[in-house]
Parts: C-alpha cells; structure tokens; sequence
C-alpha cells in the first residue's frame, strides 16, 4: 500500500511539474530578452528562453526570441526552426518572418530571403523598402 502511494505521489508531482505556467514562462522570457539585448549575455539568454518554452509551449516569442540568439551565436539552421515554430504558432507574426528573411540573406540564399521579406510586410512589417530593393 505504501508503494502505491508513494508512486501515485511521485506520478502527481511529475505530472504537476510538467505543466504549462504561462506567468512562468513570461518571466523567463522578459530576463531571455533582457540578458540578450542589454548585455548581448547569448548563453544565459538562451538558457532563460529555453526555460520559457518549456513552461509554455505556445510562447511565440520565447520561440522568436531564441531565434533571434542564434542568430546572434551564427546558429542560423536553429534560429529558422525557431522562427518557423513562432509563425506556426502565430501565424500573423510579422517580425518572424522578416527575421526568417535576415537568417536566409545571411545563408546566402537571397529567394528565400525575399519570399519571407514579402511576407514580413503582407503581415504588416513597415519599412521594408530597402530589403525589398533587392527582389526585384
């Protein structure tokens, strides 16, 4: 009886732990941001983010966010996988997709870049003209 109290226990608190914390998430995601965009700290960041996504799995910004460190770390396969899960789960994401575009210039691949660039601005990003020059 013991034994099946105690692992019934145990399922609880793994079970529990597991468990989506949006308000968590949100507070790893604001010091992710913070470590990377005042102290260019890449490392910690991602680590903060990575906690984000784990306590809310639809944290589209936790998942740009991390992107946009890897981008940052030369990570650039990574970042668009990030990039892509964020625009999966917000469809509407304007600076998803134009980061997306900044990765695949970076990549050297200049149609990929100008197909997520024309969609950056479909989806309401301003101030495109430069980036848009170059499709033409």
């Amino acid at each position: 009886m013991k034994k099946l109290f105690f692992v019934s226990a145990m399922a609880l608190c793994i079970g529990l732990a597991s468990c989506d914390d949006p308000a968590k998430s949100r507070l790893y995601m604001d010091e992710g941001y913070r470590l990377m965009v005042n102290f260019s700290n890449f490392d910690e960041a991602e680590q903060a983010l990575d906690k984000a996504v784990k306590y809310d799995k639809s944290n589209f910004e936790a998942y740009y966010h991390r992107g946009c460190v890897k981008v940052n770390q030369q990570r650039y396969k990574e970042a668009i996988a990030d990039f892509e899960k964020a625009i999966e789960l917000n469809p509407n994401y304007a600076d998803a997709y134009f980061n997306l575009g900044k990765t695949y210039f970076l990549l050297n691949d200049e149609d990929k870049a100008c197909e997520y660039y024309k969609l950056a601005e479909k989806h309401g990003r301003p101030n495109l003209e430069d980036y848009l020059r170059r499709c033409q």
